[in-house]
């Protein structure tokens, strides 16, 4: 179990983009009122498309993730909520519909050592807006 929501963020972020996954990211980017906890930008090789997702690392209070999942989704294709893997059976016992609603909100489970799994898979949603923010990660190190 993780004590702290940092330790939760560098667990994930370890394993997710150990080999380089994200080819731009930021952490606490600004693309909405309050910043999201990470923003990344991937690119997928044979549908030669790049995609925008933002997370959200939580702990207890999966309501504010949920919330701030959902106000994340009009500036991504996918908007992720990352939370321990103990919340797996509350995610599938009380949010499961509320997921099928939104469509483009998909969770992802943690463990301690590192290992990750995709609890319930988002949509992708085609046409996000772009915002200065997103345009400003794409950006970073060229």
């Amino acid at each position: 179990m993780f004590l702290y929501e940092k330790d939760l963020k560098e667990t994930f972020w370890k394993a997710y983009n150990g080999k380089g996954r994200a080819k731009r990211y930021q952490f606490e980017c600004p693309i909405r009122e309050g910043n999201a906890d990470l923003v990344t930008v991937e690119y997928h090789g044979p549908t030669d498309s790049y995609q925008f997702n933002a997370f959200e690392f939580k702990r207890e209070d999966l309501k504010k993730a949920f919330l701030q999942a959902e106000a994340n989704l009009k500036y991504v294709n996918k908007s992720w909520i990352v939370i321990p893997m103990e919340k797996e059976k509350v995610i599938n016992d009380r949010y499961l519909n509320y997921l099928k609603e939104k469509k483009y909100i998909g969770v992802i489970g943690v463990k301690d050592g590192g290992y990750y799994k995709i609890i319930y898979q988002p949509w992708f949603q085609k046409e996000p807006i772009q915002s200065q923010a997103l345009i400003k990660v794409c950006m970073l190190n060229l």
